[in-house]
């Protein structure tokens, strides 16, 4: 049962990622998404510690299903006294056996307690399992993301040099103020220093991810981010709310009713008490002679004893039952604000591949042609390449948020989505190749 939910989790976080993305030949340093939960679900160190948790629930069962002991009772009477009753000539010497019956089918109450733990275990294990891997596909994401803005941050930095470059020549022509040129050559140290602020991140980020899996070092130069413009679509949110039932969280809350449940029936079954028996052989040496001897103990007022726990048991159980439904109403909430956050990323991603950077590179082609033509100001050309580099971190930050809100989607849901929620592919972003010449 636990490798299926392994595999349920495994398609839940990873579904859309794999989906989306281009079928292509990886190198041995290239990290998929695809490699990165299977190294999670099978090396995660917090989860070690679940198969001797489960061991122990399987010793725990087996004890709650025993019947009550037999007790052996040797009894000595009538010696070491006075008269008669002096020294051990008189003894009498009874050797019986005794029990305890248990009444109100007690030894299932106990096994369907054990076994609901270990259905709160099991899902303990799960939601844990699944933190893992949602954590993995977030910094997976975080990666992927990086090295896109490293990219732009080097183009941004190319970008500065070749407007570094054609101010010099502008200002070596006297058609241009000295100042401009120590402007532009501020502007690509301060590219230069993006570009290594974002080289000391992903190493960062790398170390981080590999220690999901206990890994002291990443083993892996960077991870496959091909699908990181492929955010998909947002889809329908009431399916989201049907899968709601294979959340762990949930599965938790339900295991602690059921829980509740077994202890009140095992309250309930107190209630009528144990009956002990005795039954045995008495030697008799005044009169040389063996009797048999018996017993039956039965308690008193047992139900009235054990109507406090009945009431507690109860409390707790209705505690349990509210939590639940709360839980329930709290999740549904959170599920339709990631979904909503996730539709409004699609819609700004594709908003700013389709309109607004296609745009801004004619933009600054045209910019630059004009301050090489002397009509336009450095200020003005420095603005056009300023937008078209903040246009496309905000399409990679686009993205980044439409893969991280369907991760939180899949992790509330807790099992896949619907293959129609699925996104087609999606074209990827307009690249820069309007190096000056």
């Amino acid at each position: 049962m636990f490798g299926y939910f392994c595999r349920m989790a495994f398609f839940a976080v990873g579904l859309t990622w794999l989906a989306a993305g281009h079928a292509q030949p990886q190198t041995a340093e290239t990290l998929t998404l695809r490699d990165t939960l299977r190294r999670v679900t099978d090396q995660n160190p917090s989860l070690a510690a679940y198969a001797p948790r489960f061991k122990a629930l399987v010793g725990e069962r087996s004890a709650a299903a025993l019947s009550p002991p037999l007790e052996l009772i040797a009894d000595a009477d009538e010696f070491g006294g006075t008269n008669d009753a002096r020294g051990v000539e008189g003894i009498e010497l009874t050797l019986a056996l005794s029990s305890v019956i248990e009444l109100g089918n007690r030894p299932a109450s106990r096994i369907a307690i054990v076994n609901a733990r270990g259905e709160l275990v099991a899902a303990r294990r799960r939601t844990q399992l699944l933190d893992a891997q949602a954590q993995a596909a977030r910094m997976f994401v975080e990666l992927a993301a990086l090295q896109q803005e490293l990219e732009v941050a080097r183009r941004s930095e190319a970008l500065a040099r070749q407007a570094e470059q054609t101010v010099r020549r502008r200002v070596d022509r006297a058609r241009a103020p000295q100042a401009e040129l120590q402007r532009a050559m501020a502007a690509t140290a301060r590219a230069s220093l993006e570009v290594g602020h974002i080289e000391h991140q992903i190493p960062t980020v790398r170390v981080k991810m590999a220690a999901l899996w206990g890994a002291q070092q990443p083993g892996f130069a960077r991870v496959d981010d091909d699908a990181l413009f492929h955010p998909g679509r947002a889809g329908a949110f009431e399916p989201l709310v049907d899968a709601i039932g294979q959340n762990p969280d949930l599965q938790q809350l339900a295991s602690e009713e059921r829980i509740q449940a077994a202890n009140l029936l095992l309250a309930q079954s107190n209630a009528r008490g144990d009956l002990r028996w005795r039954a045995g052989v008495r030697r008799l040496e005044g009169s040389d002679s063996t009797g048999l001897v018996a017993g039956v103990s039965i308690p008193l007022f047992s139900g009235r004893r054990a109507q406090s726990a009945i009431d507690a048991a109860s409390a707790r159980g209705e505690a349990a039952r509210f939590d639940s439904r709360a839980a329930q109403i709290a999740l549904r909430a959170t599920l339709f604000e990631a979904w909503q956050h996730r539709a409004h990323a699609i819609e700004a991603f594709a908003l700013l591949r389709d309109a607004v950077i296609p745009r801004l590179e004619s933009a600054l082609s045209e910019t630059r042609e004009a301050y090489r033509a002397g009509r336009y100001s450095y200020l003005e050309l420095v603005a056009a390449q300023r937008e078209l580099i903040d246009a496309r971190l905000a399409l990679i930050n686009a993205a980044r948020r439409a893969h991280i809100n369907r991760i939180e989607l899949e992790r509330l849901a807790g099992a896949p989505l619907e293959q129609t929620l699925l996104a087609d592919p999606v074209g990827t972003p307009t690249q820069d190749n309007d190096h000056d010449h």
